[in-house]
């Protein structure tokens, strides 16, 4: 009898050691299996690019100018919308969502149907195109538009479809000339 309780233990021991076993090794797999994830994660992460901080330089005595003349230029309303009657021209089609002189039937004009386009809308030549910083904006969009830049007269205006490493490289640049970047 007493080795029928001795063949039991033993049965139940290895059982035991067989589930700790068991159990053991699912979970050093399950490490291993996690660490090959985290490295596949790590080359496949993008690297992170910072953004470069644009220094805005001193403005030059031509900016300070053309500021000036924007700010003590008249005041017209500002217009919004567009010129003419609104039901004689599809916008679907771009050649027609345009002003256009009026003629015959399109002459009779309210108040109702906006304004007229004239002259005193435009601003003088010397302050066309000027930023409201001073300077002239210039779309840039890679390296050689910015060495076309004048820095005491334009600004650059970095296009939007540059990415993040070449924008970077633009504003370093500019950092470098002196040249004003307005985004």
């Amino acid at each position: 009898m007493a080795e029928k309780v001795k063949a039991k233990e033993t049965k139940e021991e290895t059982v035991k050691t067989e589930k700790v076993a068991k159990s053991v090794a699912p979970k050093a797999e399950a490490k291993k299996a996690e660490a090959k994830k985290a490295e596949a994660k790590k080359v496949d992460a993008k690297k992170y690019i910072p953004y470069v901080k644009k220094e805005n330089k001193k403005k030059s005595d031509e900016a300070y100018a053309l500021m000036k003349k924007l700010n003590s230029k008249k005041h017209h309303p500002v217009f919004r919308g567009r010129f003419g009657k609104k039901n004689i021209r599809r916008k679907s089609i771009a050649k027609w969502d345009k002003w256009r002189l009026p003629h015959g039937i399109d002459l009779d004009k309210g108040r109702n149907h906006g304004r007229q386009p004239r002259i005193g809308y435009r601003s003088t030549k010397e302050i066309r195109f000027v930023h409201p910083s001073g300077y002239k904006e210039v779309l840039v969009c890679n390296m050689n538009d910015i060495a076309k830049i004048d820095n005491k007269t334009q600004a650059a205006r970095i296009g939007a479809t540059v990415g993040k490493r070449k924008r970077n490289e633009i504003i370093t640049e500019a950092n470098k000339k002196g040249i004003w970047v307005l985004n």
